[in-house]
């Protein structure tokens, strides 16, 4: 049976962040910013929560593997590194993993903090906060879709050091066998400069911080609406991946 064609969501290949944000910059619009992305995101945000009052059940706006997570694991305090509305959190309360969880930190960009700051759309346990901001030890670390929208690793291993989570999950991590490299992510007639990290340089990373990758499978992502392999047939065929993945990690018990 024939894949499903997607339409190429990434263009151009780029050998520096700066070059990407060049290009992103010269295609135009918002990205993840501006009363566009916001409308959508607390858009999905209010669709789930109506859907779950009128079924009892919903889909999250992304999947997610936090809730399986959490029902092991039974954490605490949780750190959800660029988690938007905080839908995650809704997704995890309502799938009874949270029960436990007294603080749920979310970190975000100034602009996403003081949007939904102003619209009131999360509560206690839920707090907004940015980087510029202390960050407090956490049992989990978590990011969905984070780490191709920064330059390099060093803010995510940064965040683990201050956090020292035990567990750490990752979910739709778009990591190669090759060294990073960098596009354009069309997103809604919006430019975003976008980043296919190296897997193992980041394992390596993560091994030197005392953690051992304790899982990894492939992540279904949606692309446009659709799960299917990445459209990346515009690219050279060494850059090119088949699905993203999640990896969870633990922090290995030092003495």
């Amino acid at each position: 049976m024939p894949e499903t064609e997607i339409k190429p969501v990434w263009s151009g290949l780029y050998t520096t962040w700066q070059e990407a944000c060049t290009a992103a910059n010269a295609l135009g619009g918002n990205g993840q910013s501006g009363e566009e992305w916001f409308d959508r995101i607390t858009g999905q945000l209010i669709d789930y929560r109506k859907e779950i009052s009128q079924y009892g059940a919903a889909m999250p706006p992304r999947p997610t593997n936090l809730p399986q997570l959490c029902s092991l694991t039974r954490p605490t305090s949780i750190l959800d590194l660029g988690g938007s509305s905080g839908w995650c959190w809704d997704h995890l309360s309502n799938s009874g993993g949270g029960e436990l969880v007294s603080s749920y930190f979310i970190v975000e960009t100034q602009e996403v903090v003081d949007y939904m700051t102003y619209k009131a759309l999360q509560s206690a346990p839920v707090l907004y906060q940015t980087l510029k901001e202390p960050l407090l030890p956490v049992d989990t670390l978590y990011c969905n879709s984070v780490l191709q929208y920064f330059e390099s690793n060093e803010v995510f291993l940064s965040v683990i050091e201050h956090t020292s989570p035990q567990f750490i999950l990752l979910d739709d991590l778009v990591a190669t066998n090759h060294k990073d490299f960098f596009t354009v992510q069309l997103f809604r007639g919006s430019a975003i400069p976008y980043r296919f990290l190296q897997q193992q340089s980041l394992l390596n990373s993560l091994t030197g911080l005392g953690y051992r990758m304790v899982l990894r499978c492939p992540y279904p992502s949606p692309i446009r609406g659709l799960i299917a392999p990445l459209p990346m047939e515009n690219f050279p065929a060494k850059n090119r991946l088949r699905y993203s993945s999640s990896l969870l990690f633990k922090r290995e018990n030092t003495k």
